[in-house]
């Protein structure tokens, strides 16, 4: 048995494309994504090139799982948006070509294209060799908005709703939404991930206000864990103002505002040395001294 109730765990931190230096790097290479869970359900958000390392982790329990049940390894895999730093991993992602997986696709609807139709699209055959269809795995597609949740209970499967319709419980493990308008070039989605009492606020690619803002601010509300995008020093800011990125001093703005215990700065500039990013880091904290670098491989649990 796990040695948790519930485990929240980093595999890709960097923006725009992966990485992988010479020199090596102590904080990772692979674009976003990170993965909350319990014993019984797994739940990933953005399919970056982290979410391949990942796929491995997951074989041999999904494996024994086979062994075990004849019913399906469930896996849901939450969107942030489909830029394609944050879906290029998914062709590799090893579950997808099992047929005793499940993968529930939750993710944005964009430019008005359905979110399942921008999935396929990135695996036609001018792009890649296998087809959404060829892929192996069961998959179910959903469009979200901000006004979904969804709520796991003794099922295994997900219950994926509408808060104007229905509540989810308000203990166990849920994730809330919130759409952030001003990403290029339509908005991006932010997530509170909750289990009982705990929250994480996942807020990535979003461009912050000085002093923060107020919706982030409400929804980030005494967050354990605050991860903000902060790709950006203050000088490199004014340089890429409006591409939808944040500097760190916004990211600091937002977490001290939200009284959160934890800031996480995220999305790491590919361009930025480890020396960089340390640097970034030691002027964090003197504007948030519980403010530390995402890196891969960092994880918290309950």
């Amino acid at each position: 048995m796990p040695n948790y109730n519930f485990l929240f765990k980093i595999y890709g931190v960097r923006g725009s494309y992966p990485i992988a230096p010479v020199e090596g790097t102590q904080f990772g290479g692979n674009t976003t994504c990170v993965m909350a869970r319990t014993p019984d359900h797994v739940v990933i958000f953005d399919a970056g090139s982290g979410i391949i390392p990942l796929g491995k982790e997951l074989l041999p329990e999904i494996l024994e799982h086979q062994k075990k049940s004849d019913g399906p390894f469930h896996i849901t895999i939450l969107f942030t948006h489909t830029h394609i730093d944050h879906i290029l991993g998914l062709p590799y992602f090893t579950p997808i070509y099992m047929p005793q997986v499940h993968l529930h696709f939750v993710g944005p609807p964009t430019v008005g294209v359905d979110f399942e139709t921008i999935l396929r699209t990135q695996v036609l055959p001018q792009y890649f060799p296998v087809s959404m269809d060829e892929f192996r795995s069961q998959k179910s597609f959903y469009n979200v908005s901000e006004n979904t949740f969804v709520y796991f209970n003794d099922s295994k499967e997900p219950v994926i709703g509408d808060v104007r319709h229905q509540k989810p419980g308000q203990f166990g493990f849920r994730i809330d939404t919130m759409k952030y308008y001003f990403h290029p070039k339509d908005g991006t989605y932010l997530y509170n991930i909750l289990w009982n009492d705990h929250k994480i606020t996942f807020a990535t690619d979003i461009e912050g206000y000085k002093g923060g803002d107020q919706r982030l601010i409400k929804f980030a509300q005494n967050a354990d864990i605050l991860i903000h995008d902060a790709q950006y020093t203050e000088e490199q800011y004014k340089m890429f103002c409006g591409y939808g990125h944040s500097s760190f001093v916004m990211a600091c703005d937002t977490a001290r505002e939200a009284g959160a215990k934890k800031l996480l700065l995220f999305h790491h500039d590919p361009n930025n040395s480890d020396e960089q990013l340390k640097t970034l880091e030691k002027d964090a904290q003197k504007l948030f001294p519980q403010a530390e670098l995402a890196k891969e491989g960092w994880s918290w649990q309950v």
